[in-house]
């Protein structure tokens, strides 16, 4: 849903990353399909999968990411249920949405987004429709999404291991022996999340549960969640992990600045972490994990 942040979100970040040299990830709960993406996409353009029920709509959906031209397959697991999100409830955030006098009152205040949204169209989750049917007026906390959604289990990952040819990352790992199992089962590799805090308020942090699950796989680790400096994602790499993705940062980016967002963040993180290192001693990040307090 990044069009609801800014119109034609997901482009613009696709291109960022071809430009940068860094993957960016869509989701099947975008506001863009694959194919509109994929002449934006680089060489790193991964596709989230929020995992359908239907064998057929997950088959059509592999196949689309493929032929678009995304190389990795990210399985999101930690989300089996919808989740409650009161404070989105309490917005009457809904997709697409709804536009009430708020709303309205909100818009008139962003020229540069209503003008964009325009051009654009309203905010909706175009993949998902494709398999949905046109459903209007559901929360976001209650998407079209969850109608085709299912709860994944080792056979449903057995399935997409075996169907996708590329390289396979699990997201939403939090506990050291599911990655052992995950490792066995010919994962590529294991993204720590527990999707921002915003799913299960029990969740522990990732940053906390990244040293035991280092401890216990040989896997790529990749982290997010509570990332919002370059000194966090040193913090993340000196804990075990291989890569740091951020979602929200990128997003904001895009809202204060629009298309010159992507760039001025990773400038502002790459000094952040270069001035850290320098604080520390570390000539490059090889030596985060030994000098790292």
């Amino acid at each position: 849903m990044s069009g609801l942040i800014w119109p034609d979100a997901e482009r613009l970040l696709a291109a960022a990353g071809k430009r940068l040299g860094i993957p960016y990830t869509l989701s099947t709960v975008a506001s863009q399909t694959p194919e509109t993406v994929a002449p934006h996409l680089g060489t790193h353009g991964w596709f989230q999968m929020y995992p359908p029920r239907d064998p057929e709509i997950r088959a059509d959906m592999l196949s689309r990411a493929k032929a678009a031209g995304f190389k990795a397959l990210v399985l999101t697991v930690d989300v089996p249920v919808a989740s409650r999100r009161e404070r989105q409830v309490r917005s009457g955030l809904t997709t697409p949405p709804r536009l009430t006098p708020r709303l309205m009152a909100q818009v008139a205040l962003r020229p540069a987004w209503a003008l964009g949204t325009a051009r654009m169209g309203m905010p909706r989750m175009r993949l998902i429709d494709e398999y949905a049917g046109n459903l209007t007026g559901m929360s976001s906390t209650a998407h079209a999404g969850y109608l085709l959604r299912t709860s994944p289990d080792w056979d449903y990952l057995h399935w997409l291991r075996d169907n996708w040819d590329g390289p396979f990352i699990v997201k939403g790992v939090l506990r050291a022996s599911d990655a052992v199992k995950l490792e066995e089962a010919g994962v590529d590799a294991l993204w720590v999340s527990n999707h921002a805090g915003r799913q299960f308020d029990a969740a522990p942090a990732s940053i906390e549960a990244l040293p035991a699950i280092r401890a216990a796989t040989s896997l790529p680790l990749i982290l997010d969640s509570g990332i919002e400096t370059g000194l966090d994602i040193l913090r993340a790499r000196a804990r075990g992990a291989d890569f740091v993705m951020m979602g929200r940062g990128f997003h904001i980016a895009l809202a204060a600045l629009g298309a010159r967002g992507p760039d001025h963040l990773v400038d502002i993180l790459a000094k952040d972490m270069a001035a850290n290192m320098g604080q520390i001693g570390a000539r490059d990040l090889r030596e985060i994990s030994k000098t790292f307090p």
